[in-house]
């Protein structure tokens, strides 16, 4: 089931990319994880050419300890040998989207009993379009 939601938004005309993390508290599964590129002059799905590249992974948090960590600590921590990576979306081939592991969660990984910082890196926004990454996730217990 899924408890919680998590949803990071970026805007082509602010930046042509958005490098961020979470750090899972109390989750113990990324149930879903959805997609959504609007043009912002017509409200409706943007073109698969103006679709961003999409990187979701578990990350070591020696390299990123918290969601306010930098592009540099976010891109270094993605090319550490020890990441997970869970979604990887070329550019050009999706502006929405509905990703899941057929009804089981994508486990919070971990390191030595530290919990991974999922990443999200993505890249290549065009300008005009706007859009968020929205995660579902599955906690021990709901409330």
């Amino acid at each position: 089931m899924i408890c919680q939601s998590t949803i990071r938004r970026f805007d082509g005309d602010d930046a042509t990319s958005l490098h961020t993390a979470v750090v899972p508290q109390g989750a113990i599964g990324l149930r879903c994880v959805g997609l959504t590129v609007i043009e912002k002059a017509t409200g409706r799905y943007a073109a698969l050419a103006d679709g961003p590249a999409l990187t979701i992974a578990w990350g070591p948090r020696e390299k990123v300890s918290d969601e306010t960590s930098t592009p540099a600590q976010i891109d270094a921590a993605l090319a550490d040998p020890d990441h997970v990576p869970l979604l990887v979306i070329p550019a050009r081939t999706r502006t929405h989207g509905y990703f899941t592991d057929s009804g089981s969660s994508f486990p919070v990984t971990a390191i030595q009993g530290t919990a991974m910082a999922l990443l999200i890196r993505v890249e290549r926004i065009t300008a005009t379009t706007r859009g968020q990454v929205t995660l579902g996730w599955e906690l021990s217990s709901c409330e």
